[in-house]
């Protein structure tokens, strides 16, 4: 497996068309479940913690480009997910710098150098154009990704709104609707909602995107290519399922992270060194993601083939039922969309 992702296979990965994954063997959440894990793999592998090569995606096709190749995209906000995009997309070859503009309040003063410094090292390294005036930002804008805090998204839109007519308009502003952005910009405003969750911001992400009615097929496939070259998994959803994906996606990591430190002190606790705990933890909740989406098996079948009868995995499955990890788990899930629904 390590040696054939140092090839550059993606063997783990769904099926991909022009960076549109696609896995039609598995249900959605199990696809995210398999993505979180994945996307830790993904982080494994870029700092070297198993001694190998990172990967890089697959050349970008001719009809990406054709589509692509003319558009220029703008960032509303400049913060660590405006970043995280742009960055994916001029590294994946997505766009170019020349394409790219962001727009924020940050000066080059010394006051703002700390918040500044990220965009110039952008700046730096692709040539990426940085303003400080939204509007401008936005009349050069084929598409414009709205990265601002959620609070600030309708006020932001209000002194502006018109300079987004007949633009292709994607938010990555939690909690904020495509109804609402639709009531501070016109009806020709093509809206798409994204939810990335923050492995995105090691080029690692799962995302979900509902599309608002003005927003056209091709609209939609563009996003898809752009998103999906940063994206492991990238899933279309009804915007009324936001909420329970993000019981899963968006909190996700948060889970996945728990575990593996789970793992981890258990295995000092019983006498393994810290770092080669941590290192087996990581390893194993990477493989049983891998083989899931590899196999396509259920995930209980999986787990019966490793419990021999009367054997070590059947005593610690039995551990973990009695203390309620299952419904733990679910209750975790439900607590988090229901908390998202509220905000």
């Amino acid at each position: 497996m390590h040696d054939a992702l140092e090839a550059g296979h993606c063997e783990f990965r769904p099926a991909c068309t022009e960076h549109v994954c696609i896995n039609k063997r598995v249900p959605f959440a199990s696809i995210i479940i398999m993505s979180l894990t994945r996307s830790a793999y993904r982080v494994a592998l870029t700092f070297n913690w198993f001694g190998r090569k990172s990967f890089l995606c697959e050349p970008m096709s001719s009809e990406s480009t054709r589509l692509l190749g003319t558009k220029h995209v703008g960032f509303l906000g400049s913060g660590q997910m405006a970043q995280a995009l742009a960055k994916g997309f001029l590294s994946a070859g997505i766009l170019k710098g020349e394409q790219v503009t962001m727009a924020d309040v940050f000066s080059t003063s010394s006051a703002d150098a700390h918040l500044f410094e990220p965009i110039k090292q952008l700046q730096d390294a692709y040539g990426v154009e940085y303003v400080q005036m939204n509007d401008v930002m936005a009349k050069k804008s084929d598409i414009i990704f709205i990265c601002v805090k959620p609070h600030i998204v309708r006020p932001t839109l209000k002194g502006i709104s018109h300079v987004f007519d007949g633009k292709l308009v994607i938010s990555v502003a939690a909690g904020v609707t495509l109804e609402q952005l639709s009531q501070v910009v016109s009806q020709s405003t093509r809206l798409i909602r994204i939810m990335p969750n923050t492995p995105c911001l090691v080029g690692a992400g799962t995302a979900f995107f509902a599309v608002g009615p003005s927003a056209s097929a091709e609209d939609v496939l563009l996003t898809k290519m752009l998103c999906s070259s940063i994206f492991n998994v990238f899933e279309e959803v009804p915007e009324t399922m936001f909420d329970a994906a993000t019981g899963i996606s968006g909190c996700g990591p948060a889970y996945m992270y728990l575990i593996v430190e789970a793992l981890t002190d258990g295995g000092v606790r019983i006498g393994l060194p810290r770092q080669l705990a941590h290192k087996l933890a990581v390893s194993t909740m990477l493989g049983s993601a891998i083989m899931m989406e590899k196999t396509g098996e259920n995930p209980a079948k999986l787990r019966g083939d490793v419990c021999s009868p009367g054997g070590a995995t059947i005593a610690a499955i039995h551990t973990l039922e009695e203390g309620g990890l299952r419904a733990t788990i679910m209750n975790a899930v439900k607590a988090a969309a229901v908390r998202s629904g509220e905000l």
